[in-house]
């Protein structure tokens, strides 16, 4: 039985495993022997501005230990982590895997979960561009905080090679693979914006 695919059950054996450690240290008991309890669970967990002891949570910190397993798959490209994960899985950060038990799997689930309850982590990732031979300059974000086909539609829309990399658009002009040149309005707003942005 694999416990990453049952994540409520791994929750609860995790979060039970942290309670026994830390309780039978802070109570100084042994696990034969029975003390008083003189705070409680939440009050040792909770920030000293707040009256509590400060002592951090397993839980929390093994929930930050795989978020930056994924950080380190979408910044670090070149990464062995990142050929592995990328050979096996795609080279996106999904809930897609021909073994469901396997360690991205359970790391992407955990991702999906956070955004499930509001905490877009990956949203605050970006990729490291490098020399920009396998950053996409129209869907990855690597400036700013979307893809640059969101944030310029209309500029995305002449593009001929939508898939093009950071470094093939550095060696000329933004423009030059566009099927046509740019015109007024919102294209050239958002032409002039864009190279702005991009400092070419």
């Amino acid at each position: 039985m694999c416990l990453g695919c049952y994540p409520n059950l791994l929750d609860v054996v995790v979060q039970g495993f942290e309670f026994c450690l830390r309780r039978e240290f802070f109570n100084g008991a042994q696990s034969n022997e029975k003390k008083i309890t003189w705070v409680n669970w939440p009050k040792v967990l909770s920030v000293k501005k707040y009256g509590g002891l400060g002592v951090s949570s397993f839980f929390a910190l093994n929930r930050a230990l795989l978020v930056k397993w994924a950080w380190r798959f979408i910044s670090n490209d070149n990464s062995l982590w990142y050929r592995v994960i990328s050979a096996i899985h795609g080279p996106s950060v999904q809930v897609r895997s021909p073994t469901p038990c396997s360690p991205w799997y359970s790391i992407v689930r955990e991702i999906q979960n956070l955004k499930n309850k509001g905490v877009d982590l990956l949203s605050h990732c970006k990729k490291r561009v490098g020399n920009g031979m396998h950053t996409k300059f129209w869907h990855d974000i690597w400036i700013g905080d979307q893809k640059l086909c969101c944030v310029f539609p209309r500029l995305f829309a002449l593009e001929e090679d939508k898939d093009c990399y950071v470094a093939s658009k550095f060696h000329g002009s933004v423009d030059l693979s566009f099927r046509r040149a740019v015109r007024g309005g919102v294209e050239a707003q958002q032409f002039a914006q864009l190279r702005d942005i991009v400092i070419l």
